[in-house]
Parts: structure tokens; sequence; C-alpha cells
């Protein structure tokens, strides 16, 4: 889902510079618009994105997601980029952003949600002997690992989440699963305190991914790899896992 990618850090590449027109309607752009390279929106195209801040053309720009545009028509999110988070509230994001989002039923979605709401997620354990895959990602230098899955989405059932999201981050479908545990996190991201209830099962997969020690993953906006890790490694911390709580039970 796309709330996974608040505070994160993208590359736009700017197809749409400010004080261009757009291709087939008579409209000028005010600010700089693209897109996120090697990503998929829901329109199977490349995720696109606002940059704020910027009173010039640019090519390329490099900054922060402080903000989701969630469409409720439309099947296409966009991205609100900028180089600080929260330099830009949700009036003012509304604000730059209306000369083209007035045509959708919208919803802007910034740091404030972690505050406001309590975000429930669907997470998969698949063992290989004294193995779990889990997701390798890194952050300023440091490299972390954590469960696969995310959001369960409105009105979506926990193990429909678990099988989307082992098919859009593993690539492969859910064989068996069965519950583990509940997990409540209490997190900080960029300075923010979030609340997260985590439904975690223990699944078999299909396909090679057991054959498999370490393979990309494209389904997130930053370089990621699929790996299989020692528990053993989590619980003596010798790899850091988050959760870090969660480690002591798996």
């Amino acid at each position: 889902m796309l709330y996974d990618y608040l505070g994160k850090d993208v590359e736009v590449i700017i197809d749409r510079p400010l004080g261009s027109k757009h291709p087939r309607f008579n409209m000028i752009y005010p600010l700089n618009y693209g897109y996120i390279p090697d990503t998929v929106s829901g329109d199977g195209q490349e995720i696109d994105a606002y940059v704020l801040g910027v009173f010039e053309p640019v090519e390329r720009y490099t900054g922060k997601v402080i903000a989701i545009i969630r469409r409720a028509d439309d099947d296409e999110d966009k991205l609100v980029v900028a180089q600080e988070l929260n330099s830009y509230d949700k009036y003012q994001i509304k604000a730059l952003t209306e000369f083209t989002e007035r045509h959708f039923e919208t919803e802007i979605i910034s740091f404030e949600y972690l505050k406001q709401s309590i975000r429930n997620t669907a997470r998969l354990i698949a063992r290989r002997d004294d193995e779990i895959l889990v997701i390798k990602e890194s952050d300023d230098g440091e490299v972390y690992y954590h469960l696969p899955g995310g959001g369960i989405e409105y009105r979506e059932k926990i193990e429909e989440a678990l099988e989307r999201e082992a098919f859009e981050e593993l690539g492969v479908h859910v064989v068996e699963y069965e519950p583990f545990i509940i997990f409540e996190n209490f997190f900080e991201v960029k300075g923010m305190m979030g609340h997260e209830i985590s439904h975690i099962y223990e699944v078999k997969l299909s396909g090679d991914i057991y054959k498999i020690n370490e393979m990309d993953m494209n389904a997130d906006l930053l370089p990621a790899k699929v790996v299989w890790v020692k528990v053993q490694d989590f619980k003596d911390n010798i790899k850091t896992f988050y959760p870090t709580e969660l480690a002591k039970l798996i």
C-alpha cells in the first residue's frame, strides 16, 4: 500500500515540468509533476508524484514522500514529495494540487494519519528449517529486516490481504495458513509515533521460493531484498529485526 511510502526518500523523474502544457488538455502545470521509476501504480503504470517547494522547471527531484492523495473514484493514487516532512499541511497540499485533483473525490493522507489511526496489517511467517523469510531493507546506512506483508485494505478480509501481499511482494501464492499471533506495536517513524496491530500467520508458499536464498523485491519504492535468515540471528541481535519485541516470539 502507498501508506508504507510516507517518509521515504524517493527520486522523481519529471515528465511534466512547471510551466508545461498537458499533452491532451488545455492546462498548464503550476508545479513539477512526474513519476517514481521502477514502481507500479493501480493503473499498471509508474506511481505519479507532485513535487512541492520547487519554483522552477527541473528534470529530476529527490525528496521525501510527505503525503498520499488517495482517489476514491480512480485506481491511480498520487504521492506528494517535498524536501522536509510536515512542510505542508493537508490544506496547503489540497490547494496546490487542486488544478488536477478537483476532478476527483480525494483524501489526503499525511503523517497525521499515524496519529489518528491504528494501522492493521497482515504479515506472514514462512519457515525453512531454522530460517524464516524476511524483507531486507536499509535506511541511512542501517540494515534491518521485517516480515513480509502490509496493510489490510478497507473491507478486505485478513486472509485476502495475506494472499495479496504474498503475491505483490514475493510473487507467490499462500498454499496453507494458520494464525500465529496478533502483535500490537507502538513505533516511531521520522519523529512521529505510530500504532500498528499485526495479524501474523504461519504459511506455506507456492513456487520455488524455498530454493532461493535471495531475490529482489519490486513492490516497494526503495531497493529491498527477500532473504532467508536464521531466527537465532534475530534473537541474538546479530541482525536487526523490527519490531524488536516480535523477534523473541517467532
